[in-house]
């Protein structure tokens, strides 16, 4: 691989084009706003996300033309938010990818049936799996930019397809790991966004580490049992590649996730926490889409349940944590 086009404009998809450029893969890079892309072919820098990064350039060429950056590149990496992946999609002809490769590196449920990513890449552009990779892992993209070592985990039935990439996102600091299982790490890259929400309404109401304890010890609990339910195959669930993202979004403070939660229960409303946050926390999309899957599965997971109600049925965190003080061991 020594070409790539990157779909999204944001942190993550940033802190990616620097591991690619850094390996010499040569980035064509679709960002929705002109301002961006003028910004990143002139001063080398993404000004809305990672500011403070200084990105190559030389191996960069930025587009607000999405058709052109598709059309660039045999591998087509989407970095956008899962709420607005289907309009993304929307605009590319299903021709257009018939022959290349598609990598997903978003964590939230696509569309009214609550998909998976990949899933709903391969439904709607018609895609076989062995065309498909996803990347996940605790990444936090603050971190990337400054060379933080870091552990990611590209995941896809395509064995000879991922080792060719993993090449491109490999170096010092960034140590890459396969693994088959996209079904288990997709549902868990997202399960994570909700944990963050609710260690960060933790936070926000003032609870401690010993309660923290409890609450991350019972969505790893919750994890387990939804994965089991929704038939991924066994799995090391100790693993960095399952527990590592929920481990660093329930406790760190780059995760806009916790940020968000911690909001919440600060008292802010829903809307005033999003407003306050500037950029998209996927947990308020994610929480929707699982509870849906999950409702389906008829599953009692109250970390989910919690962050439902406080986000969709407006009720206070504060009264919401009370009731699960009671639902959780």
């Amino acid at each position: 691989m020594n070409e790539i086009s990157v779909i999204g404009g944001g942190s993550w998809a940033t802190a990616l084009v620097k591991i690619l450029t850094e390996n010499s893969i040569h980035t064509n890079w679709y960002l929705r706003r002109s301002e961006q892309v003028r910004s990143i072919n002139r001063d080398a820098v993404n000004p809305d996300y990672l500011s403070f990064l200084k990105l190559d350039n030389t191996k960069i060429y930025a587009s607000d033309q999405l058709d052109e950056i598709v059309a660039r590149s045999k591998v087509i990496l989407f970095v956008v938010p899962s709420a607005h992946l289907d309009k993304v999609c929307a605009v590319i002809p299903k021709k257009d990818l018939a022959e290349k490769f598609v990598i997903t590196a978003i964590k939230g449920t696509v569309g009214p049936d609550n998909l998976l990513p990949s899933a709903y890449l391969a439904r709607y552009f018609e895609l076989e799996d062995f065309q498909q990779a996803i990347i996940a892992g605790p990444c936090h993209a603050e971190e990337i930019a400054r060379n933080k070592k870091t552990y990611m985990t590209l995941c896809g039935p395509n064995e000879s397809f991922i080792s060719k990439i993993s090449k491109g996102f490999a170096s010092s600091y960034m140590q890459v790991n396969y693994n088959p299982d996209m079904l288990g790490v997709e549902y868990a890259a997202i399960y994570k966004n909700v944990v963050g929400i609710v260690c960060g309404m933790a936070e926000g109401l003032h609870y401690g580490d010993n309660f923290m304890a409890v609450l991350v010890a019972n969505a790893i609990d919750e994890l387990g049992l939804l994965l089991h339910s929704l038939g991924a195959p066994d799995v090391r669930l100790g693993s960095s590649t399952y527990l590592g993202d929920l481990l660093v979004t329930g406790y760190s403070a780059h995760s806009r996730n916790r940020t968000f939660g911690k909001y919440l229960g600060q008292g802010y409303s829903v809307f005033e926490a999003r407003q306050l946050m500037g950029m998209v926390a996927e947990g308020y999309f994610a929480t929707r889409g699982l509870m849906a899957t999950v409702s389906s599965l008829g599953l009692n997971l109250p970390l989910l349940q919690t962050t439902y109600r406080v986000l969709y049925n407006h009720m206070a965190a504060i009264d919401e944590f009370k009731l699960l003080e009671r639902n959780i061991k």
